[in-house]
């Protein structure tokens, strides 16, 4: 489908739902669009081979705004994502949507009143109230901060905290023919590597409302549920979004966004994979982001050229590196030390234990023999 190729104007946005087995909460997230106080919107809705009865609902619906499609198979979100965004969308602005989450009904009126009035901005976010599979409403505020500059939301990104909420976003299909689609290859943190693309070259904006209903399942069941799985994957994934800040180009920009990195402004010059090896060793807290620093660094050495230049802006050697290996425990040495040792100490505690339980159980044994010996001899005839 080209919708170049239709001679009408399309919708002013396009909004893409994705599906995958949430035919409990199906019918309240679409809803929650068509009910929309904007109405100029197409929905598109993309299902990933649900094995419950979410397609039935789906194509239940006659609202002519829908455009259903599914997979054959399952292929995750993105997949979806990135077909209605190439070959289906027409609108002028695009808002991501879920199947387990709801919109208040004044949610895309604000936001487009917004963009249409403030043309810097790529993408307008809203405030969220997280509830759970029953709709209950928690206390957890991850996703209601304050506005801030495109820096400082690229600082935390960085730190691997992504307080920009997927569904709640409404942004201009121009920015994904700037700075491209989802990539592959994500799974928990394809939203934020997104959003640091776009940030890298725009500003972005949070309405102070809760106008989206996230929902997050106690059973920790979420593609986002905080999994030992989904954990693992994400510290990997965060690493990989920390690389596309090596498109930063000025000493200004980085200091921007990490303004602890001004002790190595240098008129001589910069070099931006060292800078953001220190910024993953010492602003990070996440021992991946010290295993990708130190691989930098490491790269970094290896490379002749790149050595003299550190060397002779940061007074950095080889030497500085090796110390540094020692000095950030990426692989978690030191902690399965300490668990071995309290294992150890735990072992050798429970075994004297069973050594006096064992000599008191002889003693008592011993007495017991005795007393009944006395009983013996002194019982009377």
């Amino acid at each position: 489908m080209n919708p170049n190729s239709q001679g009408t104007r399309g919708p002013k946005v396009s909004v893409i739902l994705t599906s995958f087995n949430h035919e409990k909460y199906l019918s309240e997230a679409i809803d929650s669009v068509l009910n929309q106080s904007f109405t100029d919107f197409e929905l598109i809705i993309w299902d990933d081979a649900s094995t419950d009865a979410s397609w039935s609902i789906i194509s239940g619906y006659s609202d002519k705004r829908i455009k259903a499609f599914r997979n054959d198979e399952n292929k995750r979100p993105i997949f979806g994502v990135r077909k209605a965004i190439e070959e289906v969308a027409r609108g002028e602005y695009i808002a991501m949507h879920h199947s387990d989450d709801v919109w208040t009904l004044g949610k895309l009126e604000k936001q487009v009143a917004f963009l249409d009035a403030n043309s810097d901005v790529a993408a307008v976010f809203t405030r969220v109230q997280i509830i759970d599979e029953n709709g209950e409403k928690s206390i957890n505020k991850w996703f209601d901060e304050e506005n801030r500059s495109r820096w400082r939301w690229l600082h935390l990104l960085f730190l691997g905290q992504n307080h920009l909420n997927h569904p709640s976003v409404l942004i201009r299909k121009q920015c994904y023919r700037d700075v491209g689609v989802y990539r592959y290859g994500f799974a928990q943190c394809g939203d934020a590597e997104m959003w640091s693309r776009v940030l890298l070259r725009y500003p972005v904006h949070v309405i102070q409302e809760d106008l989206t209903l996230h929902r997050l399942f106690s059973t920790r069941s979420n593609t986002s549920g905080n999994t030992i799985q989904s954990s693992i994957r994400t510290g990997n994934e965060w690493n990989a979004i920390r690389r596309n800040f090596l498109s930063l180009s000025t000493f200004q920009e980085v200091v921007a966004i990490f303004p602890s990195l001004e002790r190595f402004r240098n008129p001589e010059g910069f070099n931006i994979k060292f800078l953001l090896a220190m910024a993953c060793l010492h602003d990070c807290k996440e021992e991946n982001a010290w295993q990708l620093g130190l691989s930098w660094l490491f790269e970094l050495i290896s490379d002749s050229d790149d050595r003299r230049k550190i060397e002779a802006l940061y007074s950095f050697s080889h030497v500085d590196y090796i110390k540094m290996t020692a000095e950030f425990d990426v692989y978690s040495v030191k902690l399965e030390r300490e668990i071995v040792d309290q294992q150890r100490l735990i072992y050798e505690r429970e075994a004297r234990l069973h050594e006096i339980y064992s000599s008191t159980s002889w003693l008592m044994v011993r007495r017991l023999f005795i007393f009944e010996r006395w009983l013996r001899r002194n019982r009377k005839p």
